[in-house]
């Protein structure tokens, strides 16, 4: 069986070395901590720091690497750094989660328990797809996105790079959500949001944007 290196040892960890167990797949899973953030506990799991210089020989004792932080921008950094390398990124995606046969996930992505992904959706690389959350038909999800527990969105929506959903937030069908948006808990959202946006509400309203 692989071998996994979780590197996160926060929140996002704890829920991703759930997703990996039940996938029934790792003979061995260790953690690895991320110098900025919190380090929870995790029984019966060695739990590794990583070093002010990351080397490649960190990760030569695993299969796969998957990257767990639900900081967008801290979790590209990591990714790419294992790119570089040629590291092999995980894709873990919990046994319960509906994935059609005509939806793409790619590398160094995590869909958790529940979650439903639709027909010719498309999951880019580094996302994080939370507990119950839809993604319809023909919805693209660029790289580094952050989508929270019971998001759901129409069809042929675009949420672009490193955006954010908070929880339980709604896209009408066709929306597109620019690079670096934060799209409020709850909110319901008909129509674009911009970049560096952050919108809230019922209907959603921008209240924050952020010089690029």
């Amino acid at each position: 069986m692989k071998r996994l290196l979780i590197w996160g040892a926060s929140d996002q960890a704890v829920v991703t070395l759930d997703c990996a167990q039940a996938m029934q797949m790792y003979g061995q899973i260790d953690v690895m901590g991320i110098a900025t953030q919190p380090i929870r506990r995790f029984a019966q799991h060695r739990v590794l720091m990583e070093e002010n210089v990351i080397h490649a020989e960190m990760f030569h004792a695993y299969d796969e690497v998957i990257v767990a932080t639900g900081d967008n921008r801290l979790r590209q950094i990591r990714l790419q750094i294992l790119k570089e390398y040629g590291i092999p990124l995980a894709t873990i995606i919990h046994p319960s989660a509906i994935i059609s046969p005509t939806a793409q996930v790619k590398h160094g992505s995590t869909i958790l328990a529940n979650a439903v992904i639709h027909t010719f959706a498309c999951i880019s690389t580094g996302c994080i797809i939370n507990t119950g959350a839809i993604v319809e038909h023909d919805c693209v999800i660029k790289d580094f996105v952050n989508i929270s527990p019971n998001c759901a969105m129409a069809g042929h929506c675009r949420v672009e790079s490193r955006a954010f959903l908070g929880i339980g937030s709604t896209l009408a069908p066709c929306i597109t959500i620019g690079e670096d948006a934060v799209i409020g808990a709850g909110a319901v959202v008909i129509t674009d949001i911009p970049v560096h946006a952050t919108a809230v509400g019922v209907p959603a309203k921008i209240i924050k944007q952020d010089v690029c």
